[in-house]
């Protein structure tokens, strides 16, 4: 049985060889680096509550971290350990993380992980039913909730909450012929045939449509969300078997796009989103697929503002058969069940996940807040006008599968899936291979 999943993910292992050393290194570098950190703040011996958080630090991270730290001064102090966008992928941050925690967790008191990788983190987490109340989590949407548990127990707490989005080019399309027209059908939710359609229409020579289509986790949100499009219950009925019709359409979409419609430029197939939202912008593109934080997410960095002051947001397209669905992402807090200073590290979380801090969260770096609040009192709707559209849009939003292995057949998903869009393997094969990958495994886990 180890051969046969061997045979399927050799050709995987082969083509990420290249990236194993560099791996390595980086993993060595990081370590290193939290090490003298952490050696650094525990050596001062100054009876301040130090905890260690590690996620990405946005500003709105940055802005509430100092605030925490000097409401607490003296008291507890908030030591950020950061994973920017720029030198760690998902799935490096994953792994390092996983790593200091089963070396029981040294140096890492608080952590966000994706909302797909609760289960994976489930053991290494402290139980959170016990100091929150019935109260204090109905405050919270339940879309963010949801993701929350591992096998019925409370293990994280939401703390932001993104849903996939189109942005196009409003000063592009409004020098089209009908350009009101097109935003306006545009704005109300699109099938795909009509955006398919569209291209032809315009006229235009700019590239039509970007969409991150790498061998990496964007493409198989992609391919989700428009397969829970075709079918809302497809991983209840099916779990990860994707040798059926439903699935074979969904592939065969974003092969299209690429290959057979042409809407969207080859390079795709090497992108994830930062390359995705470079190109974009720098190549005059009309539409991307991406998330609700881009606009914040790529401040720092030196593109044509005029250009991204011109980006509006719509529903993603759907299939004319299908019902609108936009893939739900977001990162939840976890506290790790080896910390010294859960009163703390509590203390900080409730923090996070107040009206003010979701505010900041959402001013500053673009993410939904996760109180229902937002979404039901006239004060926030009135002073946020664009929270009565999200409430609407998270009325299509659909969940990736929880498993603890999700990571993993996610790596095979995205692999096969990648193959197909690149035209070396039919999109059947890839479904096949993915779904043969995905449960010889399953038996060897068992």
């Amino acid at each position: 049985m180890r051969t046969l999943i061997g045979e399927f993910l050799k050709p995987i292992m082969q083509r990420k060889s290249k990236q194993i050393w560099a791996f390595v290194f980086l993993l060595f570098l990081t370590v290193t680096y939290l090490a003298i950190n952490f050696g650094e703040y525990q050596s001062t011996g100054d009876g301040i509550k130090k905890i260690y958080f590690a996620d990405r630090m946005t500003a709105a991270h940055r802005i509430l971290i100092d605030e925490y730290n000097e409401l607490h001064k003296g008291k507890i102090q908030v030591i950020p350990i950061d994973f920017p966008n720029d030198d760690f992928s998902t799935n490096e941050r994953k792994e390092i993380v996983a790593r200091s925690l089963r070396g029981r967790g040294d140096g890492i008191d608080l952590f966000a992980v994706d909302i797909i990788w609760v289960q994976r983190f489930a053991k290494w987490a402290e139980p959170l039913d016990q100091y929150f109340t019935q109260k204090e989590k109905g405050k919270l949407l339940s879309k963010a909730l949801a993701s929350c548990y591992n096998d019925g127990e409370l293990v994280a707490i939401p703390l932001d909450l993104v849903q996939t989005i189109l942005y196009y080019r409003e000063d592009i399309l409004k020098k089209v012929k009908n350009g009101d027209e097109i935003i306006n059908k545009i704005q109300k939710g699109i099938t795909w045939n009509d955006f398919i359609k569209l291209k032809s229409e315009l006229g235009l020579h700019n590239p039509f449509y970007f969409f991150p289509a790498a061998d990496y986790e964007g493409l198989v949100c992609s391919f989700i969300e428009e397969l829970l499009s075709l079918e809302p219950d497809y991983f209840q009925k099916e779990g990860f078997n994707f040798e059926t019709p439903k699935a074979e359409r969904s592939l065969q979409l974003l092969v299209d796009l690429v290959n057979k419609y042409k809407i969207s430029p080859y390079a795709v197939t090497q992108f994830t989103e930062i390359h995705t939202y470079e190109h974009f912008i720098n190549d005059d593109g009309i539409f991307l697929k991406g998330w609700p934080t881009y606009d914040k997410d790529f401040k720092g960095y030196s593109y044509d503002t005029l250009k991204q002051n011109n980006l509006r947001k719509a529903p993603t397209p759907h299939f004319a058969n299908g019902r609108p669905a936009s893939l739900l992402g977001g990162w939840n807090l976890m506290v790790s069940k080896f910390s010294d200073k859960k009163p703390e590290v509590l203390d900080f979380v409730k923090f996070l996940i107040n009206e003010k801090s979701q505010e900041t969260f959402y001013l500053n770096s673009g993410y939904y807040p996760i109180l229902k609040k937002f979404y039901e009192d006239s004060l926030y709707l009135n002073k946020y006008p664009d929270f009565i559209r999200y409430k609407e849009l998270l009325k299509t939003a659909v969940s990736r599968p929880g498993n603890p292995e999700y990571t993993k057949y996610s790596k095979i998903m995205s692999f096969y899936f990648n193959e197909a869009i690149e035209n070396k393997i039919s999109v059947k094969e890839a479904l096949v291979k993915s779904t043969k990958a995905i449960q010889s495994d399953k038996m060897i886990l068992q």
